[in-house]
């Protein structure tokens, strides 16, 4: 049983992990992007992340 709860915790612990990493780099490209004049930053930009926004729905 104490192998089970260890290994819950260390899953749980490494999902949120990855998904917290992931929203801070998101977060961080989103206000470089903005921060740069150049459009072609801005549509590659937007043609990626709206394209994993709607693969996450």
């Amino acid at each position: 049983m104490n192998v089970v709860i260890k290994f819950l915790k260390y899953f749980i612990c490494k999902w949120f992990g990855t998904i917290a990493i992931e929203k801070i780099v998101i977060i961080l490209l989103r206000e470089l992007v903005k921060r740069t004049d150049s459009k072609v930053d801005d549509e590659v930009f937007k043609a990626i992340f709206d394209k994993t926004a709607e693969e996450g729905q």
